[in-house]
């Protein structure tokens, strides 16, 4: 496959679940911009989106074909402006099905020349998700083999100046 993708989410944190995603799709795709979302009328992050962006930035800095970008609007919006005919999704469990599943045609109503690509989480990544790493970060737990190595720094420190 050719092309652009876009991985897109709040990543508050970024974990090595996404990691997981975003390296196989690596293989797929030319280029993936991996897009942090601003925070949503229904999602509040905790950290800001630069911050976010920073630990996005860290966590992939070895995958060569990867762009980190912030956006405001529609996710199909942000695929069209970035040349991407692919939305990159991961599953880790059955209920993600059901709500990608429902979200991917609602993509796919606004635009019908997008693609939908799930992947499905490896499975030593299918517990991790960003709401356990921030617990385990502010609360001081070990976030090891939860989040890539070149980011563990930058989420101890946004992560902990918040508890």
């Amino acid at each position: 496959m050719k092309g652009t993708a876009v991985f897109a989410g709040s990543f508050d944190p970024f974990t090595v679940g996404h990691y997981d995603i975003v390296s196989r799709a690596a293989e797929f795709f030319d280029k993936i911009v991996i897009g942090v979302a601003a925070d949503t009328g229904n999602k509040r992050c905790v950290l800001s989106l630069e911050e976010r962006k920073q630990i996005v930035e860290a966590s992939v800095k070895d995958l060569k074909n990867t762009e980190v970008k912030t956006f405001e609007n529609f996710l199909v919006d942000f695929a069209k402006e970035n040349g991407a005919k692919v939305i990159l999704r991961g599953l880790r469990t059955f209920a993600d099905f059901e709500y990608e599943k429902a979200l991917g045609e609602v993509y796919k109503s606004q635009n019908d020349k997008l693609e939908i690509f799930y992947l499905i989480s490896s499975h030593d990544c299918c517990h991790i998700s960003s709401t356990v790493v921030r617990d385990l970060a502010r609360l001081g737990g070990s976030v090891d083999g939860y989040i890539q190595k070149n980011a563990e720094g930058l989420v101890k420190k946004f992560y902990s100046k918040r508890s």
